[in-house]
């Protein structure tokens, strides 16, 4: 027998949790209009030096792809729909078709309306806000629709909780970049995103890594480059990378031509900056091959561009700064001070993307500071997956709840409020944010000044890089 799931059902049937398909059918009575809110709640990340902020970002990209997904759900033939909804309700729910509540959940999916029956209110794109702060409200007015509301649920929670995750990541390494200038760089390639490679496909990376643009220029991840072309107005004057090599690259020299590597790679750039692997064998021995070697050195200092140096195995504190219990008495003395010595850190800088943390890129920036050295003239870190990837939803405590009902034409503000945790307790009540960045509840009506909009069209990276930098300066000041 031939698996039913291969017919060409639409995608919106598929996009929540299995136990949202039968709420609609648990709803009492009378419910005429419903009201819930998304925010983050109680964030597990360390957010002490963004004074306890998350970057609220992705919400209008969300909703414009649900928007999409409703589309294709509306203009699909009906009896593919009823396909879908028999596959799932009855070939994988086990409903019994002659249950009243089978046909009456099926009816609620026929029913749905050309136009989605969901009013969003967002915050603007790149907002800097606290716990319990509201991101998106989602209601509907309409009875017979109102259990979409919070099927839409998981969808959001999914599409949304990676990109403000990101967005927040990029934010604390900002501050690191900010205390040590002393100041908001606009431009800054000093963390640059290593992280396309070790995402959850490029799907994930085409929407979460566009929170590192949002402070940072420098990027490797591409699919960041398109959903800027795609949707954030194309502009990419701000942003940029350079010239690299990898691993394979100098293995296909040989370890005896990895000096000849180097020289060939800088002829082949002559008037650009460009990245070169120096840890593909010995990372000491091919700095001092650079000095040593009169014609590496003068293409060293005669070159427009500096070249950059990436040494990407080991404990990058250790690389970078020394260590003291190395025999070598170059890894003593570390990659920083040894090209300093050698060529100038004007003349070769320095990337290092392997394992790269907050707290590892705090202290190697502080040994810099301690050492008279200012990392931001020649030091720049890949950040990857281990940083941009590491998380899950909880760190950034992104839930949806629902907090107000009209049932039988009376108001009700609902809250959830468990006896066993505390923690979880809800919001309730319509809510806004106002000028102050205060969270306002049991709203009667809308408030003039709330930060919530319903305007889902989405800014250009300029004006919201410029926003985001007027977020962070308001926070961390």
């Amino acid at each position: 027998m031939q698996p039913k799931c291969n017919n060409p059902y639409p995608k919106l049937l598929f996009i929540a949790d299995c136990y949202k398909y039968t709420h609609a059918a648990m709803y009492p009575r009378g419910v005429e209009e419903v009201y819930s809110v998304l925010y983050c709640r109680n964030p597990r990340l360390d957010l002490s030096t963004l004074n306890g902020h998350i970057v609220a970002f992705g919400m209008r990209q969300a909703i414009q792809k649900l928007y999409s997904l409703y589309d294709e759900f509306i203009n699909t033939p009906k009896e593919s729909v009823q396909a879908g909804l028999a596959f799932l309700y009855s070939d994988f729910m086990k409903l019994d078709p002659t249950q009243e509540s089978y046909a009456f959940l099926l009816d609620k999916w026929l029913a749905l309306p050309k136009d989605m029956p969901l009013r969003f209110k967002l915050l603007p794109e790149g907002s800097f806000i606290t716990s319990n702060t509201p991101i998106i409200t989602i209601s509907c007015d309409q009875a017979k629709h109102c259990w979409f509301v919070n099927f839409v649920e998981t969808y959001l929670n999914s599409e949304l909780w990676k990109s403000c995750f990101v967005a927040t990541q990029a934010a604390l390494f900002k501050r690191i970049e900010y205390d040590c200038a002393g100041g908001y760089i606009d431009d800054s390639y000093n963390f640059h995103d290593f992280a396309q490679r070790g995402m959850n496909g490029i799907a994930d990376c085409y929407a979460s890594s566009m929170g590192h643009l949002l402070f940072f220029s420098g990027s490797d991840s591409m699919m960041a480059l398109q959903n800027v072309c795609e949707n954030y107005g194309g502009d990419v004057s701000m942003l940029g990378s350079i010239p690299a090599s990898e691993h394979s690259v100098m293995c296909l020299g040989g370890e005896s031509g990895e000096l000849e590597s180097f020289k060939r790679i800088m002829r082949t750039f002559p008037a650009s900056m460009v990245s070169i692997v120096a840890d593909t064998w010995n990372l000491w021995a091919i700095i001092q091959a650079l000095r040593d070697d009169e014609e590496a050195y003068m293409m060293i200092q005669k070159r427009p561009q500096p070249i950059v140096l990436r040494p990407d195995s080991g404990d990058p504190f250790a690389i970078l700064t020394g260590d003291e219990g190395a025999s070598d008495p170059r890894a003593q003395k570390g990659v920083i001070r040894l090209l300093d010595e050698y060529f100038g850190l004007d003349r070769v800088k320095i990337i290092y993307g392997d394992a790269i943390t907050l707290d590892r890129a705090r202290e190697i920036y502080k040994w810099c500071k301690d050492n008279a050295y200012n990392p931001t003239q020649f030091l720049c870190f890949g950040v990857g997956s281990y940083a941009y990837n590491s998380g899950i939803r909880d760190d950034v405590g992104l839930v949806s709840k629902m907090t107000w009902a009209r049932i039988n034409g009376k108001s009700h503000n609902l809250i959830k409020q468990p006896i066993t945790g505390n923690e979880k307790t809800s919001l309730s009540g319509k809510v806004a944010l106002n000028a102050r960045y205060e969270v306002v509840q049991f709203l009667e009506q809308e408030i003039s000044d709330d930060r919530l909009n319903t305007d889902l069209s989405l800014p250009s990276l300029r004006d919201l890089r410029a926003f985001c930098k007027q977020e962070f300066l308001r926070v961390v000041k």
